[in-house]
């Protein structure tokens, strides 16, 4: 009964200082008061508090743990293999209680499953076990033969080494875990599903144990194949979302390995990098393996996922004549799990080579592409739905993928790229059929392949003509919303560093939104959102204009004859205007001194041809502008046409 209590005690306790280890810091108090000062109120303890209880014994308790554990995996094993049980008993049961043993851990193995886990994860990989704490943790009755784990009782314990004893722990708890999740019974409580896998999950948590199952690469593949197994019987969203976190070690631990192999190739055979090249699933085939490959098996499973909360995902589904789809907001739990699928599937190219990343490359773009679609709706206060950030974020992982530079895929590498993008831009043309489309979120993707994608695979006359032509869509919404996002995601390609990725977008784009901008003084801000896509467009022309000061300071007065560097200069001042009379913003350091100049042609320019029924700004931020109190400033919007006419600058 106390055994069980310390067990209950540890497994809180780590959670609470878990926890605690991933909030933010308090920030120090005044005096430099001690740590336990943070704690200050009734109700709240360090997160240590509970573990002091059980820390003393911890070393004799991990290793009944361990013990009671290998005790369920001998009376767990099929009727075939009871011969193989030992002839005394267990480490807590006799030949003559083994039944009452079999019934009693049916009931509590999960939370020691945990708990050894958790201790292994903490400090259990560095801890050897000696013949003392092998006979520390026997009953008094078992002395005689210390309960070793996994070895043979003749064999010494000095016999293995720290290595050899982790990699049978590791076998014991996957083991154990693998039986029970292959098969769970019916009744079996959904609490022991998840204890099982949180053990699992914290058990990937190491570095050692991520080193080990990595190294088996078939050990992985199998665990991934019961984990797929468990979600066929196993319908629980947060059973579901469980599992994700553990694919997402697995995934984790192959990543890390096959990073470690390819940087000890570069560095044994510099002059030969490429080869590394070949590294990873598929090889120089690109051919994968069911049943062999880790890569495989987990698209099987990610598969399933998506196509349990995405239906029409499914060719069976969508060409069925009864299926019928409507785009709906997916459920908070549903749109986590199609997050985390989704951003595992955009890690699963990192672990093939060049050849296999193309073999799996055009399903887990369409994939991709599909949640992004499907999920891209407008919502409420403009958020961002988990599914459409990690689409976008997969998007990003893929775009950029350094293995995707190998000349041998090249040409296989462009055409997809080419056509995903394409798939992007077809499916987010404006159709009065697609009213809650988030535009944001499209014009998103395009700008990620714009600044991720060289010129030469999206630089084609009709990929460049479809972005340009979706940022003119957006620029003309009349949302405000789009606009600000739109002059946002602008600001990113005009300041791109490749000019021939960007200079056609700012020929094309930049008089149209200088246009909307003229259009403040008719169509004044009327909130927050309005305002927002002011100041955005402020930051765009002031690239504009920092454009211009280049080295080639005729770019843009030779490019663009219409968007001068002067023109600019004025369009920046009056919207500066408007912004402050209106709803006194606070606009970015520094902008009225770069435009002072401009400032005083326009207050010159206004003072001579101002009228009461054409000026609406009257003395505004004199000494912000730098300029005396004989500059009054009066600007109204109604002295453009004469002023484009009339006025020459200097």
């Amino acid at each position: 009964m106390l055994h069980a209590l310390y067990l209950k005690v540890y497994v809180v306790a780590m959670k609470i200082k878990k926890e605690a280890e991933t909030k933010p810091k308090k920030a120090a108090k005044n005096g430099g008061d001690d740590d336990d000062d943070d704690y200050g109120t009734v109700d709240e303890l360090p997160p240590d508090s509970l573990i002091t209880l059980v820390q003393p014994e911890l070393p004799t308790l991990s290793r009944l743990w361990l013990a009671a554990l290998k005790d369920y995996a001998l009376l767990t094993l099929p009727a075939e293999f009871a011969s193989q049980l030992p002839s005394d008993g267990g480490a807590f049961y006799t030949p003559e209680t083994i039944d009452t043993a079999r019934l009693h851990y049916r009931n509590s193995w999960t939370p020691i499953l945990h708990a050894v886990a958790l201790w292994l994860n903490s400090t259990g990989f560095n801890a050897c076990e000696t013949t003392e704490d092998a006979s520390a943790a026997t009953p008094p009755q078992k002395h005689a033969t210390p309960i070793m784990l996994n070895t043979a009782s003749e064999t010494p314990p000095s016999t293995k080494t720290l290595q050899e004893i982790n990699k049978d722990r590791m076998h014991l708890i996957l083991g154990v875990s693998i039986q029970f999740l292959c098969s769970p019974r019916p009744e079996e409580p959904v609490e022991h599903v998840m204890s099982c896998l949180q053990a699992v999950h914290t058990l990937l948590d190491s570095s050692c144990a991520r080193t080990h199952i990595a190294e088996d690469q078939l050990l992985g593949v199998e665990l991934l194949s019961v984990l797929h197994r468990l979600l066929l019987t196993c319908n629980p969203p947060s059973v579901q979302l469980l599992v994700t976190e553990v694919v997402q070690q697995i995934i984790r631990a192959a990543q890390d390995h096959l990073q470690e192999k390819r940087n000890t190739l570069n560095e044994e055979d510099a002059k030969e990098k490429d080869s590394s090249c070949g590294l990873g699933e598929g090889g120089d085939s690109g051919g994968l393996i069911p049943g062999k490959s880790l890569v495989f098996a987990a698209m099987e499973l990610l598969m399933f996922i998506l196509v349990r909360h995405m239906p029409h995902l499914s060719t069976k589904m969508s060409d069925s004549p009864s299926h019928s789809f409507s785009k709906i907001q997916l459920p908070e739990e549903s749109a986590r799990l199609v997050a985390a699928t989704v951003a595992i599937l955009s890690d699963l190219p990192t672990l093939c080579s060049p050849a296999g990343s193309m073999t799996i490359l055009p399903t887990i773009l369409f994939l991709i592409i599909q949640v992004l679609k499907d999920t891209a709706v407008k919502t409420v206060g403009n958020q961002v739905l988990p599914p459409v950030s990690a689409a976008l974020q997969g998007l990003k992982n893929i775009v950029t993928l350094p293995m995707t530079m190998n000349e041998n895929i090249h040409k296989q590498w462009t055409n997809l790229i080419r056509s995903t993008l394409a798939s992007i831009l077809e499916y987010s043309q404006p159709e009065a059929s697609k009213p809650t489309l988030d535009e944001v979120s499209m014009l998103t993707a395009i700008t990620l392949f714009l600044w991720s994608a060289s010129t030469e695979i999206i630089g084609v006359q009709a990929l460049q003509n479809g972005c340009i032509n979706r940022f003119k869509t957006a620029l003309n919404s009349s949302d405000p919303w789009v606009q600000a996002k739109c002059y946002h995601l602008l600001l990113s390609i005009f300041q791109h560093t490749n000019r021939a990725l960007s200079t056609p977008y700012i020929h094309s784009l930049a008089p149209i939104m200088v246009e909307k901008l003229k259009g403040v003084e008719k169509n004044r801000p009327n909130n927050k959102t309005e305002l927002l896509a002011i100041q955005e467009g402020i930051k765009v022309l002031e690239t504009l204009v920092a454009l211009s000061e280049e080295q080639n300071s005729k770019y843009l007065d030779c490019e663009l004859p219409y968007l001068s560097y002067n023109y600019i200069h004025i369009y920046i001042c009056v919207c500066v205007c408007v912004c402050l009379c209106v709803c006194a913003v606070q606009l970015p350091s520094g902008i009225i001194p770069r435009h002072c100049s401009a400032f005083k042609v326009v207050a010159t320019f206004q003072q001579k041809n101002s009228s009461p029924s054409s000026s609406f700004f009257m003395d505004v931020g004199l000494t912000a502008f730098g300029l005396n109190r004989g500059w009054p400033i009066l600007i109204g919007w109604e002295f453009w046409s004469v002023f484009t006419a009339d006025f020459e600058f200097d």
